[in-house]
């Protein structure tokens, strides 16, 4: 359903203070409030942590924003004894770290200069600047250290009505950073309730082909985070629909033989994009997505023999077609059932990822030791063996196969 929210008027008042939730009531970010003020400046929390807060979600990672130079503030911190990673320092952003907990902070911004990928910042004390700047009006609330909630963009009636939009000008926030399109297909689900911004939709399709100026690592990790989200089928319906699949991936998608969101293979984001992806495409996501050699292995795997490996999986001498598709053989059979809109079994899936293959009795010592000649031969000869081994359920012994050669 595509629906179109009225634009309210930012508003400057903060709600009236509250006591701080648990998530922000940790010593870590009780500092950063506590040195943001004592150097005449001022930290609040925003983004992800308090938009889940306030919809009842799990808190993760806490981000914060200060509204003083960040060279200034990262000095402040370690005078205060925390450690700070200066890795972001030239977009602004430092990583505050104690013990296990782990705070990225950021100045108030500006975008002087996008491109579509990265953007350069300049620091600005204005938390009405800092907000336009950010992708969602959902993103774009701030808690200060009283617990008050700065929402100059009206995110929070946004988050109740499950109506996801981009701040100001849809256009004008993809063409900044590209991802956020592949970012609002994600939380399209969970925070859009599937309810599609008219004003959004049209950006998306304006703009999807600039999402093949994306690198490759930044494509790859927001295609992690989607298939193993709820709603990843919502999510990649609208990256089929709009052009952005084509545009980031390489690749268009079959987003009808994603798995349900409770099933157990949606864990590995690999099942799922060996379950979206076109026959014969490996190629093409592995270097598009930069996949490592034993991802892309494994996806090949998953990408071949439709016809014959599901049918041997799902029946009852499973192992026997397991022993030969090795450890990949529950990640081929989750994959083989949805594109073939089979019947998956949950029992058959736990049989397979916990099955220990039995080891040949014969191998290729063996045959050299009985006067086979080392060589393609030798290979062949083996490989006729485990079949016959197989094939007997595991049960010919090692002298039974050798007086077969």
């Amino acid at each position: 359903m595509i629906t179109r929210q009225p634009c309210l008027a930012p508003s400057d008042i903060n709600s009236a203070p509250r006591s701080l939730p648990p998530f922000a009531n940790q010593s870590l970010v009780l500092q950063i409030f506590d040195i943001a003020g004592k150097a005449g400046g001022e930290a609040r929390i925003v983004g992800g942590a308090v938009r889940d807060w306030l919809a009842g979600i799990s808190v993760g990672d806490i981000d914060m924003a200060v509204n003083m130079p960040i060279e200034t503030f990262a000095s402040d911190l370690e005078q205060a004894g925390l450690r700070v990673i200066h890795t972001g320092l030239s977009h602004g952003t430092i990583t505050v770290l104690q013990d296990k907990t782990k705070i990225e902070v950021t100045h108030t911004r500006l975008d002087t200069e996008t491109d579509g990928r990265h953007a350069k910042v300049s620091h600005s004390p204005d938390w009405l600047e800092d907000a336009r700047r950010r992708d969602f009006t959902i993103n774009a609330i701030y808690m200060n250290a009283a617990g008050a909630l700065f929402d100059p963009l009206n995110g929070q009636a946004d988050l109740q009505q499950g109506c996801l939009r981009f701040v100001g000008d849809a256009d004008q926030r993809v063409r900044e950073d590209a991802l956020r399109m592949m970012r609002y297909c994600r939380f399209l689900y969970r925070f859009g309730h599937g309810n599609i911004d008219a004003d959004a939709l049209a950006a998306l399709q304006r703009n999807a082909d600039l999402a093949q100026n994306l690198s490759s690592e930044r494509v790859r990790s927001e295609m992690e985070l989607i298939l193993v989200a709820d709603g990843a089928a919502t999510a990649c319906n609208l990256m089929q629909t709009t052009g952005l699949a084509k545009a980031a991936c390489d690749v268009d998608f079959n987003t009808h033989h994603l798995a349900p969101d409770d099933a157990p293979d949606r864990a590995d984001w690999l099942i799922g994009l060996a379950s979206i992806m076109p026959v014969g495409t490996t190629a093409s996501l592995a270097t598009r997505l930069r996949l490592s050699k034993s991802e892309t292995r494994r996806l090949q795997a998953m990408d071949r023999d439709i016809d014959t490996a599901l049918p041997d999986l799902a029946g009852d001498k499973w192992q026997q077609a397991a022993w030969f598709l090795g450890d990949d053989s529950a990640a081929i059979y989750a994959v083989k059932t949805r594109r073939a809109q089979a019947r998956f079994s949950v029992t058959r899936w736990d049989e397979l990822q916990s099955w220990v293959a039995p080891i040949c009795p014969v191998t290729g010592a063996d045959l050299l030791s009985h006067g086979v000649d080392n060589g393609p031969v030798c290979g062949e000869i083996l490989i006729k063996l485990q079949k016959l081994w197989v094939a007997s359920g595991f049960t010919l012994g090692k002298y039974d196969l050798l007086a077969k050669i």
